[in-house]
């Protein structure tokens, strides 16, 4: 999978009426899309500029915005062979509204309307002059949920890479080894031909028998089973034999595992499918039937290295949980460069919620780098507490600043539930609290909630989350999709939100 830049048209519009100040209003628009582009870029968004075809060599002399029909129909073109995602329109000053209406009825994407906080140009009025039209004129979705924003170029970035995401995961594909759901938890199943009517390209679905042959064949030959136990060694990963549960056989097995899932994905992304996320449902199937648990798939596979060298970072979720692989798929889109973390709601206290999942999340945690040499030193393998055999991969996540967020469903409605957090260190006090699953992966999240509060909202024992503030992406993604949301680090939205229920 290749982890893909957001797309974005931009495109400036100018009167197409011959009036006084042209070559000063065109001068102006010309500075302002040129700002606004090298801003983009800057920010690392791949930016479709129809304007630098149609107006090259463009000098003060001439004009600048699309003022005809046929100009807009070229723009067009253009966006549509660049693969535009989503649309800014520059409406720094006045323009007719039909022009815009032509290219967002044509094109049918996301649009924001952009103009200066300058009351030297008629930026307020091109503003609400389109955007009033689109609401009047209605010919698709994106019209009716066009977005405004006035100066504050910094506003434009979260919605770019909300919007984005939700196109790239619209055309992506999701990839489920083994069914769903397991342990009978009722909330990781889902509509799948609903989730693809709107939000999901495709679910693939592949028995984990398929990882089993793979790895019973990379059993055989031995070497990359070696190569890999001594990278995790030579790195620093401390790996505690325990003669029952961790084992040399049963390393060796889950290695071969994730070695299986590592090339089963490389085969599928050679073939063309766009994989956005997997999941593996693990129990009983692998754990108990084959007799190991493949805690190296979650983390490992979401991270960008291995002892084979750079490979796609794809997020892996466990237990055959749709929606939360849909919230991992979603999340990465939204910050490419960071995995996301997955794991159970495992103890919820005031402003603390501790995500520690059953065996295994990215490593990238433990360290938050794309280098594993940063990594590893922090991270143990130690047998597992269920299962026939295996060992879980735990550390304690390093601190930082994240976005937890996970889509649930309820009476048929989606909803989103996401909020900022802190990660922050393991203390005595917390380490304590840790019974059951010590060797797991832990990760305790300071977040704004009462905790009486939080447990009557949450709406999963699966959450998600990513380093950052990714809540103006979510946003951007709910409103494109008409999803509800609840903010979990608001009391006020959480208690209407329990209110309601």
């Amino acid at each position: 999978m290749v982890e893909a830049k957001a797309v974005v048209g931009v495109v400036t519009f100018t009167d197409p009426r011959d009036t006084g100040l042209a070559t000063e209003r065109e001068a102006y628009l010309h500075a302002k899309h040129q700002s606004l582009t090298k801003f983009l870029r800057g920010s690392q968004i791949r930016v479709i500029d129809p304007m630098s075809k149609l107006r090259k060599g463009w000098t003060e002399k001439d004009m600048f915005g699309l003022r005809t029909k046929g100009e807009v129909e070229e723009a067009a073109r253009v966006l549509k062979t660049g693969g535009a995602e989503c649309l800014i329109l520059g409406c720094w000053h006045w323009t007719e509204p039909m022009l815009p209406i032509m290219l967002v009825r044509e094109l049918d994407l996301p649009v924001l309307l952009y103009a200066e906080h300058n009351p030297a140009w008629a930026g307020s009025t091109c503003l609400s002059s389109t955007g009033a039209s689109f609401w009047e004129n209605a010919a698709n979705d994106n019209m009716l949920r066009h977005q405004r924003l006035q100066g504050r170029p910094e506003k434009v970035l979260p919605w770019v890479r909300g919007v984005s995401a939700a196109s790239k995961l619209a055309r992506g594909s999701l990839l489920l080894w083994g069914a769903s759901y397991c342990l009978r938890m009722e909330h990781l199943q889902d509509d799948l031909p609903r989730l693809k009517s709107f939000m999901v390209g495709e679910f693939l679905m592949e028995e984990q028998h398929a990882l089993v042959r793979r790895a019973e064949k990379i059993m055989e030959q031995g070497k990359r089973i070696e190569r890999m136990v001594s990278w995790l060694r030579k790195l620093g990963c401390r790996i505690e034999f325990d003669n029952r549960m961790l084992t040399q056989e049963s390393l060796r097995r889950e290695v071969a595992l994730y070695l299986a899932a590592k090339d089963d994905l490389a085969d599928k992304m050679a073939g063309g499918e766009a994989i956005m996320g997997a999941s593996i449902r693990c129990q009983p199937e692998l754990s108990v039937d084959y007799g190991v648990t493949p805690c190296l798939i979650p983390a490992l596979i979401p991270y960008p290295e291995d002892c084979e060298g750079p490979k796609p970072t794809v997020p892996v979720v466990c237990e055959g949980d749709v929606k939360g692989l849909v919230t991992c798929a979603l999340l990465h889109q939204m910050n490419p460069k960071s995995p996301p973390l997955f794991g159970d709601l495992k103890y919820v206290d005031d402003n603390l919620m501790i995500i520690s999942n059953c065996g295994a999340a990215s490593i990238y945690y433990s360290g938050l780098s794309r280098r594993a040499c940063d990594c590893l030193p922090d991270v143990w393998i130690k047998g597992q507490v269920q299962g026939a055999s295996g060992g879980a991969v735990g550390f304690y996540s390093k601190p930082s600043d994240v976005t937890v967020a996970r889509l649930v469903r309820i009476d048929g409605e989606y909803w989103m539930q996401f909020g900022r957090g802190h990660i922050v260190r393991i203390t005595d006090e917390i380490r304590d609290k840790i019974v059951w699953g010590k060797m797991w992966p832990n990760t305790p999240i300071q977040i704004s909630a009462p905790r009486d509060l939080l447990i009557s909202a949450v709406g999963s024992n699966h959450y998600s989350a990513s380093p950052g503030d990714l809540t103006g992406e979510i946003e951007a993604f709910c409103r494109f999709h008409s999803i509800s949301k609840v903010r979990l680090d608001s009391e006020t939205e959480l208690q209407a939100f329990v209110d309601n229920l």
